[in-house]
């Protein structure tokens, strides 16, 4: 049985089942949704930090345990309704973004943890656990990924870092392949302005290699998180297959946000391997007398 089951979030109000993904706060130990918690980037009850305040089991406004309702995870948003309307002052900046809780955020939350399996053979609860950060941004882009618009699926959302941080991104993400891809992608117009210098006399050839450059950024800033989807939905499957243990328990999303967490090693060494390769190519070229001369 689940520690925290059926006390409150203190961020969209919901108890938690023997089920939920939930995290706790290090300075207070207040329990949270991980979904909740990464989305709002703080406790729920950072401004009751400073007086000193410790989670004893209950929200500060949360009614005495003989009187709480025993609901299921999704059962409370009439009481969060009317907290905020009790509370108008302290209402959530993305509640407020969101608008109504039917609407906005406790639909984006419920649909974040959905543990139904969609027709890419995956969870929303699988994905964004595996996204591990930026719940909020992910959780949109796959959902739109997953969703059929008059009878298609849209691959386009974007992602400036995907595009203009290639390949440093990809490999933060562990899409490894994705990386090297992007890295080839841009070395191509170097390659051929160090190799081929006369060719950028020529206004048509400069300005096509300049379009060529653009138009890589541009493909993948706007399918970027299309790739890394694809990409998810692969590994998860493959981890589903290998984990022992209960697929639905707090230790496999625990494990899956794990597997998935981005790897700042990976971004620094595929940082170094383009600059290397920046590097060679500029020296292979004539302009430098060793590989090393650009870093």
């Amino acid at each position: 049985m689940n520690r925290f089951e059926n006390k409150l979030c203190p961020i969209c109000r919901a108890r938690f089942n023997d089920k939920a993904d939930v995290v706790v706060c290090p300075i207070c130990g207040t329990p949270h949704h991980r979904v909740c918690y990464e989305i709002r980037g703080k406790c729920g009850l950072e401004n009751l930090h400073e007086s000193g305040f410790v989670w004893n089991g209950r929200l500060p406004d949360e009614p005495e345990p003989a009187s709480a309702q025993q609901t299921s995870v999704y059962d409370n948003i009439d009481a969060q309704n009317n907290a905020n309307s009790q509370n108008a002052e302290d209402v959530d900046p993305m509640t407020a973004m969101f608008g109504d809780a039917d609407d906005g955020f406790n639909s984006f939350l419920k649909k974040l943890t959905d543990p139904a399996l969609g027709e890419d053979g995956v969870s929303m609860k699988e994905l964004t656990s595996y996204a591990a950060t930026s719940a909020f941004h992910y959780g949109r882009a796959f959902d739109i990924f997953r969703t059929n618009i008059g009878g298609k699926k849209r691959k386009v959302f974007f992602n400036l870092a995907s595009g203009f941080l290639a390949p440093v991104f990809q490999f933060y993400r562990k899409m490894d392949v994705f990386g090297i891809i992007a890295t080839l992608v841009l070395l191509v117009p170097l390659a051929i302005s160090s190799f081929f210098p006369t060719l950028f006399q020529n206004q048509n050839v400069y300005f096509l290699l300049n379009l060529y450059n653009l138009a890589g950024l541009v493909i993948l800033s706007a399918f970027g998180d299309y790739f890394y989807y694809k990409h998810a939905v692969k590994t998860i499957i493959k981890f589903r297959g290998s984990f022992e243990g209960d697929t639905q328990s707090d230790e496999y999303f625990e494990a899956l946000a794990e597997k998935g967490r981005p790897s700042i090693l990976r971004a620094v060494i595929g940082g170094l391997v383009l600059a290397l390769c920046v590097s060679t190519i500029l020296w292979l070229s004539g302009y430098f007398k060793t590989p090393v001369g650009v870093i």
